[in-house]
């Protein structure tokens, strides 16, 4: 199987990271790729189209090889801390640049998938709120149904609240269970 791990927090050794690292550890026979996306140069999507009438987006920059290893994965994991009621803006650029792998469907709304196979998405969203899972319950709804439009056949989708910014976020009986739960299905043959 082959893992892409994706880090949407500026701190990689904080709740975010941690929780990743768990979640793509100890896998047999896994391939695994990770990116910080705060260590790259990503762009916001210029709404040029281009990616409509091609196979690539027309921006040159860092999100060019994460289109390749997208379309590699067998699972791709995205995690992000919230900032101020939302994913953080380098997640968020990178997630409206995802909008390079659909081609316009028939009529107006409607696309299709370029994201071909039996792929898994797993993505959460981690907070100090401590009613987090009531409050970006919008985030979870909005990037299930993100992964569905893109293709992938299997998708879950957390939030883990009560994560404070001293790092204990493995602490927490939602984290354990999340990890446990996504172990289990990167592990699936």
């Amino acid at each position: 199987m082959r893992i892409l791990s994706i880090n949407g927090s500026p701190n990689k050794v904080g709740n975010t990271a941690k929780l990743l690292r768990e979640i793509t550890k100890d896998h047999a026979g896994v391939d695994l790729d990770h990116f910080d996306l705060n260590d790259l140069r990503i762009k916001d999507c210029q709404a040029c189209y281009f990616c409509k009438k091609n196979q690539t987006c027309a921006i040159k920059d860092d999100m060019q090889p994460l289109y390749r290893k997208i379309r590699e994965a067998d699972a791709l994991v995205l995690g992000s801390p919230v900032y101020f009621g939302v994913e953080t803006a380098i997640t968020r650029a990178f997630i409206d640049r995802l909008y390079a792998l659909l081609s316009f469907g028939d009529g107006p709304g409607k696309y299709v998938p370029k994201i071909k196979g039996d792929k898994l998405a797993i993505s959460f969203v981690s907070c100090g709120n401590a009613k987090g899972k009531e409050v970006y319950a919008n985030i979870k709804d909005r990037q299930l149904a993100m992964w569905a439009s893109l293709g992938f056949k299997d998708a879950r989708t957390f939030v883990i609240d009560n994560a404070t910014s001293q790092g204990n976020v493995l602490e927490l009986v939602d984290a354990q269970s999340m990890i446990q739960e996504c172990k289990g299905l990167l592990d699936r043959p």
